[in-house]
């Protein structure tokens, strides 16, 4: 018998009560959020609900793992350390919300609207926050500091401005990304990919940028001091062999951007790299 559709995600749920079907060590095995997961995708039973709705069922502990919250209304809403993975927030206006430590790992944030919301330690591997829309400013001055962003997907995302100090963004995709004006201070940006990126005036200092591609990016008046990159670091043509000049090799084979000293003021013999 084939299963298709939301009785046959929900039989399938049921049916890994059974021993068969139990989780391994180690694994997260919830009936719950399984269940929850094949409720949230048949669409109107969580994208219908209300904002209010929406809070008071986080309130009572109610999972919303892999609900459909697409085009939702959350603005300004306190959602800090809610866990949303997988949740389909495509679409969903969230200015100004609250989600310091939220769980948004593999959630489609597809077109989100976050101008100014509190993403402080989140968690968004695997998010992804791309968006096919010019006309809007997703996620422009949104607070992403400390949050982890690994793989995920910011390609064409609006950034500008974005405070993302500290955040881990190893793998990501931020192709053609607007990160003009962002605080990417000691940001851990390992082997993602920026190419196309306008980081113009952004704050790059003492990032770690070993792997990373930013072949045709924007760098103009970007602040490099202290920034570390090694051979596998695709810098613009045109700023490839400045930059190499303005650096020294560190002995593990890395470079790093002189210009800061240890107390990590800048030196006053060594302009940054505009």
């Amino acid at each position: 018998m084939r299963a298709d559709g939301f009785a046959g995600q929900l039989i399938q749920a049921l049916s890994r009560r059974t021993p068969a079907f139990q989780p391994g060590p180690g694994k997260i095995g919830s009936f719950g959020r399984e269940i929850v997961t094949a409720l949230g995708r048949t669409g109107p039973t969580w994208s219908a609900m209300t904002r209010d709705a929406i809070l008071a069922a986080l309130r009572d502990g109610k999972s919303l793992v892999g609900a459909n919250l697409s085009q939702a209304n959350l603005s300004q809403a306190n959602l800090s350390q809610a866990n949303l993975s997988d949740a389909n927030l495509s679409r969903a206006n969230l200015p100004g919300a609250n989600l310091p430590g939220a769980d948004l790992s593999r959630a489609d944030l597809r077109l989100a609207f976050l101008r100014g919301a509190n993403l402080n330690g989140a968690n968004l591997p695997g998010a992804d926050l791309s968006r096919a829309d010019l006309s809007l400013a997703f996620l422009c001055g949104a607070i992403l500091d400390g949050a982890i962003l690994n793989g995920a997907i910011l390609n064409g995302a609006n950034l500008r401005g974005a405070k993302l100090r500290l955040a881990f963004l190893r793998g990501a995709n931020l192709n053609g990304a607007n990160l003009r004006g962002a605080k990417l201070r000691l940001a851990f940006l390992r082997d993602a990919d920026l190419s196309d990126a306008d980081l113009s005036y952004a704050d790059l200092s003492d990032a770690d940028l070993s792997g990373t591609y930013l072949s045709d990016a924007d760098l103009s008046r970007a602040d490099l001091l202290g920034a570390r990159w090694n051979s596998r670091t695709s810098w613009p043509k045109a700023r490839a062999a400045e930059i190499r000049e303005a650096s020294d090799e560190q002995p593990d084979g890395s470079f790093r951007v002189r210009g800061r000293g240890a107390s990590g003021e800048r030196s006053a013999t060594h302009a940054p790299v505009s």
